[in-house]
């Protein structure tokens, strides 16, 4: 059997809808990038504002996200405020390991 072909246009002129630019909507994803790199800054520099600067973003990050940019289960918004936490945890381990330190010599002086 032969091919026959359309005749015509098959768009209805009375249903087409113009294309409208879509409202300027903060999705989070600079405050993203922000948390991320300051994040990975924190870990390599072991800067404490720095990584203020991270968890500040990541958080903002998290409450400016779009339910339907991260999917249902969340995990960036969670992978991103975990990463923050941990440089800045790292960043302040140095002072964390002395306090650390200095409890546990007075624990054991004090035993004495």
């Amino acid at each position: 059997m032969a091919r026959k072909e359309f005749p015509g246009d098959p768009r209805r002129s009375d249903a087409v809808v113009a294309y409208t630019t879509p409202e300027n909507n903060s999705d989070g994803g600079i405050y993203y990038l922000v948390a991320f790199a300051s994040s990975m800054g924190t870990l390599f520099l072991k800067s404490k504002p720095m990584g203020w600067l991270a968890l500040i973003s990541s958080l903002l990050s998290t409450f400016t996200d779009r339910q339907s940019a991260s999917g249902a289960s969340g995990s960036s918004r969670v992978s991103t405020i975990t990463l923050a936490f941990t440089a800045l945890m790292m960043a302040y381990m140095s002072e964390l390991l002395v306090l650390f330190q200095r409890a546990r010599g007075e624990a054991a002086a004090g035993a004495q």
